[in-house]
């Protein structure tokens, strides 16, 4: 299975990440990767792994995305200049499946004149077609090419905030996972694991499991899961 993996950022794709960071934790995290291919076994696609992506929700320790190089097969160059307001729009619109201009200055706050700019952007990457008055996306499966989107937080010792990042990751990715070496959780790790959503994944020495599995979200879920599949696109086509 092809990976790529990025551990910093890269200006051509619009990947902005936390730099710099050492510590016991980003060990963690590095050995860690070594182990993805057997902790997820997919059968199909391709694999790209995100060092400390910049998301609204924080730098998340890691991202792991499986997605179809397929899909990107026929990328339009437009699509690299899309901006952050451009994936907003786009990704409210394949939720409500359709909406006509007034909708979207209303329900996104955004003035008639940048609207007009980000719907002719999008126009020109080939996402959104018209229907009268309606502005609709294209077909998910033909512009959106993730399959899934896994974040990782890897924590020593504060669970707490393991848990409350995890839970800020589940706003982009399908599935949140925290990474501890410990070699048991305790019952009130477990409760809170089940009562989030948040996953468990242990790694003691040379040996990894998923202790506790992710509850599984639907993606793209936000505008936040349309930034990776632009990511992916712009570097395959770069």
């Amino acid at each position: 299975m092809k990976v790529i993996e990025f551990t910093g950022g890269n200006e051509r794709i619009g990947l902005l990440t936390r730099n710099g960071v050492t510590g016991t934790e980003k060990e963690l995290v590095d050995s860690f990767v070594k182990y993805i291919p057997q902790s997820f076994r997919w059968q199909k696609g391709a694999v790209a792994i995100f060092h400390e992506p910049r998301m609204e929700s924080g730098f998340p320790d890691l991202v792991i995305v499986q997605y179809l190089p397929k899909v990107f097969d026929q990328w339009v160059a437009a699509r690299s200049s899309l901006k952050l307001i451009d994936m907003k729009i786009l990704h409210y619109l394949s939720n409500v499946r359709g909406a006509d201009a007034s909708a979207l200055i209303a329900t996104l706050g955004i003035a008639a004149k940048p609207l007009l700019s980000s719907i002719e952007r999008l126009l020109d990457a080939g996402l959104i077609t018209r229907s009268k008055t309606m502005w609709k996306t294209e077909a998910l499966n033909h512009i959106f090419g993730l399959r899934s989107i896994i974040a990782v937080e890897a924590k020593i010792k504060n669970w707490t905030d393991a848990f409350q990042q995890g839970q800020l990751d589940q706003w982009f990715a399908s599935e949140s996972y925290v990474l501890s070496p410990v070699e048991r959780p305790s019952q009130s790790i477990i409760d809170r694991s089940r009562k989030t959503g948040v996953g468990v994944f242990l790694l003691n020495g040379a040996h990894v499991r998923r202790y506790l599995g992710a509850r599984k979200c639907n993606i793209p879920s936000s505008y936040g899961s349309w930034m990776f599949n632009e990511w992916i696109g712009r570097y395959l086509h770069q």
